[in-house]
């Protein structure tokens, strides 16, 4: 095998791990809600409409795929997008699924 299929090999699962984490109706909610700006984890549990323990599982699936980021003050955890270009995917993906 070359370093070339090693790296699109790479590359293809990056971008699973990125898929998997957009095929959730609540994580795509995650998604919209912080398009406004950072919220805190109990802010979004709001928004989405879902428990905080379940929000947190939520995230870290999109904290682990990089597209959101936290930090934390005190004991208060907000996230914000890893990058604006995120949104833009969605809507793409929203424009072929209707």
């Amino acid at each position: 095998m070359t370093d070339a299929t090693t790296d699109q090999d790479v590359e293809r699962q990056r971008t699973a791990v990125i898929a998997r984490a957009l095929a959730d109706p609540k994580r795509l909610c995650v998604l919209e809600s912080l398009s406004e700006g950072e919220l805190s984890v109990s802010d979004l549990s709001v928004c989405v409409g879902c428990q905080v323990p379940n929000m947190s599982q939520h995230l870290a699936v999109l904290r682990a795929a990089g597209l959101v980021h936290s930090r934390r003050e005190g004991s208060t955890v907000y996230y914000r997008l890893a990058d604006p270009r995120i949104l833009e995917a969605y809507r793409l993906i929203q424009m072929i699924a209707h």
